[in-house]
């Protein structure tokens, strides 16, 4: 189950209350419940008399020993950023951080997993599909809450993009495409992939090196990848990025993200009710600039 990432009694108790294709993600916090997400709902993973499942810190163990193909230290990169990759799979990591001068060297004791398994939809709302393609490709920004659906549709967008323009996944957290060995383990079509890089450092050295007409890259975190985001676009490159948000107002009202309004084409918002990936509303440049003023 999940690549190898769950067996025995913990697969057992998650498929007690969820198919395998319908789990989005995994909870696990040492002495609690195991906790099962679905595009609609959240459970808790049961044993076979109906209790739920308590989490151990074996099963934390066994997770991490086998994302990390029984060696921490050689994923020590993604650990310090607070996360892993596997096949795919994104686990995120908590627990005792070693620090030193002001920098996190590892982590130890880790007892909080959230794994969180992707979901490929060959499909984007036509609404979404006529704004974002329907009168040539503009910069567009996704915006949604947690369990949105952003990355599912972003890297939907970045497939059909990638059938006329030469398209670019900046893909830092192995959630876009996750590559495996360089290789994208999802289907994200003729897209280029740069995976684990810092988007700073992919933005600066991908279009001197790669020459892309349209990048996608997850989520935009903060003013400096904000305003390099918007030094792209400026540029002529067109961007497709997703950004944390209950709204398009409460985005670009930020002052982090003020740059954005000012080179956004489209604007999708989306909501996870009733599930992951609805539309709550399209907007073009015009109605989004109509909403700031």
């Amino acid at each position: 189950m999940f690549q190898g990432l769950v067996t025995g009694v913990v697969a057992a108790a998650v498929a007690a209350v969820a198919a395998e294709e319908e789990v989005t993600e995994l909870r696990m916090r040492v002495g609690r419940p195991l906790v099962v997400l679905t595009a609609g709902e959240r459970r808790a993973a049961k044993l076979p008399s109906g209790a739920p499942f308590v989490v151990r810190r074996d099963d934390i163990e066994r997770v991490l020993a086998v994302a990390s193909d029984f060696s921490l230290y050689a994923v020590n990169d993604q650990l310090v950023k607070g996360y892993m990759a596997k096949s795919g799979i994104r686990i995120g990591v908590a627990g005792e951080g070693v620090v030193e001068g002001g920098h996190v060297l590892t982590m130890k004791h880790i007892a909080f997993l959230t794994v969180r398994i992707p979901h490929e939809v060959k499909e984007v709302p036509r609404e979404v599909s006529y704004a974002v393609f329907g009168g040539g490709v503009g910069n567009t920004f996704v915006i949604s809450p947690p369990y949105g659906g952003k990355t599912t549709l972003l890297r939907e967008l970045a497939r059909l993009s990638s059938r006329e323009r030469n398209t670019l996944i900046i893909d830092e957290r192995f959630e876009l495409a996750a590559a495996e060995r360089g290789v994208p383990s999802l289907d994200v079509g003729d897209c280029d992939v740069v995976s684990g890089v810092d988007k700073l450092t992919a933005y600066a050295n991908t279009i001197r090196a790669m020459s892309p007409e349209v990048i996608v890259t997850d989520e935009i975190f903060g003013a400096e990848e904000a305003k390099a985001v918007a030094d792209i676009a400026r540029s002529g490159v067109k961007v497709f990025a997703s950004i944390h948000g209950e709204s398009a107002e409460a985005v670009f009202r930020a002052s982090a993200f003020a740059p954005l309004a000012a080179v956004a084409e489209t604007c999708v918002v989306l909501t996870p009710r009733p599930r992951a990936g609805t539309p709550k509303e399209v907007l073009t440049a015009g109605e989004l600039k109509e909403r700031l003023s």
